[in-house]
């Protein structure tokens, strides 16, 4: 696709390489918000600012809060990339330079770092996840009569910054203080940026729980309601984790490393739904909770386990492989896959131990 781009200012700091500039560049593709994410991380400050294009995919993209990215040539012919972000006003693109090597390297950095601390990423769902809501007329609320009437809620129901109240979940402040050893915890919410914030300082007001993204997709989920096609799924992990977009062979690219916990798969893309450990409020109780102990708590504590046993071997396969000349071809561990196996075993002991 070729689009003209406007351009309205220029920056140049000394370090960057001078470039050619052409009336019209071809876009090469797009990028998830989570390559933001890391360039924010290593300081990386735009060199362009265009006139935003009167073109219904720039509107998606500001609607997805997602990028672009074309080439351009130095006048040595070196290749660089622009990457494009929309102003939050929807009436400027900001270009940000870096070579296409370079930006592999920072996202490469970002997981061989989370995964040097020996801990997998771990995305955690909000409302009837965590928290629900106390109010009237909505089912997925807990009645204000209900947190009278049951005495047993006590200290579970906590008010936020802006006077709502929510209920938390049944020792929800113990299983993050358990999984932040294990995991890197990210929060994605359909709730607005200011909620998911009211309701992360009631889990983890000193930050030493939950130290990953906190995401707010509300913006993606109003605008497709919007938009030509109602039905995608707002949410995302490439949005939170720039390494799921890495399309080669190797150790966490695509989906391989992320997990969820959500009680919801409608919110998330199809090929996400391996991702997930659905959760759901415990039946026969007329208290709303959800039990996080013992069986979530198990669930990853084996994947943990299990991914960085297989790490452990398949990094010492490649080190084998290359002090004897050989190419180690075999496949790097996947969280999700352990996830997969994990629940095909516990199916199998399942039929196993039913009587008739």
């Amino acid at each position: 696709m070729e689009v003209h781009l406007y351009t309205q200012e220029i920056i140049h700091r000394g370090t960057e390489p001078k470039l050619l500039l052409e009336e019209s560049y071809e876009i090469k593709g797009a990028y998830p918000r989570g390559f933001f994410v890391v360039m924010a991380q290593r300081n990386i400050q735009h060199n362009f600012v265009f006139r935003y294009p009167d073109h219904p995919w720039f509107q998606d993209l500001y609607g997805l809060r997602k990028s672009a990215y074309f080439a351009m040539r130095t006048e040595d012919g070196e290749m660089w990339e622009c990457h494009l972000k929309s102003s939050r006003d929807n009436k400027h693109l900001f270009g940000y330079l870096c070579k296409h090597e370079d930006m592999l390297r920072i996202v490469n950095e970002s997981m061989e770092g989370l995964l040097y601390s020996r801990k997998l990423p771990l995305v955690l769902d909000l409302d009837d996840t965590l928290v629900r809501l106390v109010g009237e007329g909505n089912d997925r609320h807990v009645p204000e009569s209900d947190v009278h009437r049951c005495k047993c809620y006590g200290n579970r129901v906590v008010p936020l910054s802006d006077n709502r109240r929510v209920v938390l979940t049944e020792r929800v402040h113990e299983f993050l203080d358990w999984a932040q050893n294990f995991y890197e915890i990210s929060v994605c919410s359909l709730g607005d940026q200011n909620y998911v914030e009211n309701v992360v300082n009631v889990l983890d007001p000193e930050r030493t729980r939950i130290r990953g993204i906190l995401y707010s997709a509300r913006f993606e989920h109003d605008y497709i309601k919007r938009s030509f096609d109602p039905s995608r799924p707002p949410k995302d992990l490439m949005a939170l984790y720039s390494f799921c977009a890495l399309q080669e062979r190797s150790l966490g690219c695509g989906f391989s490393l992320p997990l969820i916990i959500d009680d919801e798969t409608r919110m998330w893309p199809v090929d996400q739904h391996d991702n997930i450990i659905v959760v759901k409020s415990q039946t026969g109780n007329s208290m709303w909770n959800v039990n996080l102990f013992p069986l979530i708590q198990e669930t990853l504590v084996n994947i943990h386990q299990d991914f960085f046993r297989q790490l452990d071997s398949w990094r010492n396969k490649h080190m084998e492989a290359q002090q004897n000349g050989f190419i180690c071809t075999r496949e790097p561990p996947s969280a999700c896959g352990i996830y997969k196996t994990y629940l095909r075993s516990m199916f199998r002991d399942m039929i196993a131990s039913r009587r008739v």
